[in-house]
Parts: structure tokens; sequence; C-alpha cells
């Protein structure tokens, strides 16, 4: 039996913190990961957990899972999706439907939000047991082992294989045919027939520490245990080496800035882009922000600007004083122009050396 395994999905992730595109991102990589779960024919597809990315999202995620499940149920009518709830759309009240009552409602789509669930597939002769985060956090170990009459017996949850996790798994892996998990954002194989996917999109709290990471999902086989990872296109992340104000205060972070802006392969637009900063005081790093990286911010896809601790010499003086204010704000725009104009130019550049 051929068992696609997506996590850690998060549609509507991104909604609420003003990232350019990126809860587009999430359905995209969404829509085309189920695409190329079609071609591939698995026999079932299972979610471990955090489908979304929260219990009160709006409509468009819904719609979004909705009209994907219907276009691959064109496909391949036969196939069901099963879902089992994660920590991020498992309800806090179990009486109010979450996102996941809702899809749990579409044809071919099964979900185990509070309670384990049990579902034949493949003819009755898979039984894959959905396990959900809440289940896993309860008082009491779930009974939950696998069918002794079943040819393949899946195990679907949200769960850390870890015993010293707070949701480490409560269940013997032994016996199980395969065991998707979900709640790790990188794909990992923690034994012979278990794994986690691992997220489609860099949806973590800092996308930048998961730049090394491919992302993408699973197809396992429960005949031979094998287990291939399917990469998918995530959104490019770039992280700025520190930039210090060191001797010259904004005038030298604003051109140490936009050199290093110029320098980013490919030009600024549409990446995820962290600029750190050391030694400006909050009023130059507003000045900055607002005349330097609100331009950047327009074309990238989520720009974070981290001001970090440290000395530095917003306000210093090269020589002895003769600079007058006028003198300093005079630099400032022309290096914040020459910024934008390296940029430009930086972008240009690889875009031709791109298509040639």
């Amino acid at each position: 039996m051929k068992v696609a395994h997506l996590s850690d999905v998060h549609l509507g992730f991104g909604a609420e913190t003003g990232g350019q595109g990126r809860s587009a991102d999430v359905i995209r990589a969404f829509e085309t990961a189920l695409n190329r779960i079609a071609e591939l024919e698995p026999d079932v597809v299972v979610v471990a957990g955090d489908l979304f990315d929260r219990p009160g999202v709006t409509a468009p995620p819904i719609a979004a899972f909705s009209r994907a499940a219907a276009q691959f149920h064109g496909r391949l009518p036969e196939v069901p999706i099963l879902v089992a709830a994660g920590s991020r759309d498992t309800p806090l009240d179990v009486e109010r439907p979450g996102p996941l009552a809702v899809v749990g409602a579409l044809p071919g789509v099964e979900v185990a939000v509070v309670r384990p669930k049990r579902v034949a597939v493949a003819g009755g002769a898979g039984n894959v047991v959905l396990l959900p985060h809440r289940a896993v956090l309860g008082p009491r170990r779930p009974q939950i082992a696998p069918e002794p009459g079943a040819r393949w017996n899946v195990l679907v949850t949200y769960a850390r294989t870890s015993p010293q996790s707070a949701h480490a798994l409560p269940v013997d892996l032994e016996g199980w045919d395969y065991v998707a998990l979900g709640s790790v954002h990188e794909h990992r194989v923690v034994r012979p027939r278990a794994c986690y996917s691992g997220s489609l999109e860099r949806v973590g709290p800092d996308p930048w520490a998961e730049a090394a990471l491919e992302k993408g999902f699973v197809v396992a086989d429960t005949s031979t245990g094998e287990i291939n990872f399917w990469p998918t296109r995530a959104r490019a992340v770039v992280s700025l080496a520190p930039v210090e104000a060191t001797g010259g205060g904004l005038p030298t972070v604003a051109r140490r800035l936009s050199e290093a802006l110029a320098g980013v392969p490919g030009g600024v637009d549409g990446k995820l882009i962290r600029i750190p900063i050391r030694g400006l005081s909050p009023d130059d790093l507003a000045t900055l922000d607002r005349e330097l990286i609100e331009p950047v911010r327009r074309r990238a896809a989520l720009v974070r600007v981290e001001a970090l601790p440290g000395q530095g010499a917003s306000h210093a003086r090269e020589g002895s004083g003769s600079r007058s204010e006028f003198d300093d704000e005079q630099e400032l725009r022309s290096l914040l122009g020459r910024a934008r104009r390296l940029m430009d130019d930086g972008a240009r550049q690889d875009r031709r050396m791109l298509g040639s």
C-alpha cells in the first residue's frame, strides 16, 4: 500500500503577520504537493497535524483546502484524505467546531480532532489510525494498536518520539507498517517505517533557521518499508551579516546596508530577508527603516529588522566636529539614493545572468 504523508501545512499562516504573500505561499505549496501526489497515485493521503495554522482561520484557507481536495478527488476519487489534528488546529473548546470539522464533512475527507479514529482504506486491506494531538496529551494512555486482521496498519499522529518531550507519543511503534509523524518541520526518518515528513513551506517563527532545510512530503510503501521524500519549492530566505554602526553612525549603516542588499544573489524581490543592525539609536533606526528599508519591504515577501544590543556610534562625527547636521543629512540622502540604484542594478545584472 502506498501512503502519501504530509504534515504541518499551516493553511492560513501569515494572514495576520503582514508578510507579503506568505498565506499564498502556503496555499501554493499545498496545491503543488497535492497535484504531485495525484500523479504518484497513492492508496491514501494522510496529514499528520497542523493542516491549519490555528482553529480560528477565516474562510480563504478552508476554501483553498476544499478546492484542492475537490481537484484531487476529480483525478483519484477513491483515494481518501485523512487528517489528524495537531496542536495548532485543535479548538480550545471541543464543543465548538473548528476548520477541521468543516473540511471533515467533505466527500473523501476524514478527520480526527479529539478522539482517535480508525479508517479502513485500500478496499479494506489497510487500517489507518488517526491519533489527534488532544488524545496524545490526554491523562490516560490511548489504547491504540495495529489491527490483527488488517494487511497493512498505519498510524498517523502529531507527536514527538522522544520520551522526554511534553508531547511524547504514548503508543508503541512496534508492529506498524508505517508511522506518519507531524510537529517537526524538518523531514526526518526516526526509525525504519516511521518518519516526520516536515513542512511544505518555511512556516516556523524563524524561517531563516530553516534556510538549509528541504521542504516537501513523503511517499511510503508499506510492502517494502521504502520511504521517499519529494521536495517542493519553498520561499527563498536571506539573512544578512550584522550591519555595524561603529565609526560613522547612520551614514555608515546606510552605506554598509546598501552594499549588502545590492549583493543579494537574484536581488531582494520575493525573498524573506533578515537585517540585523547593531549600534543605532531608535530614532536613527526609524529613519533608516523609513528611507531605505521601506522600499525593500515593498519588493520582498518579508523583511525583519533586528536591533542588536551593543554600543554604536549613531551620532558620531568623523574628525573634530566640523561636519554639520546638514552635511550628514546630505550624505545620508546621497547614500540612500545610491543604495536604491545599487539594488536595482544588482537585480538587473542577476536577471541578465540567469537569462543568458
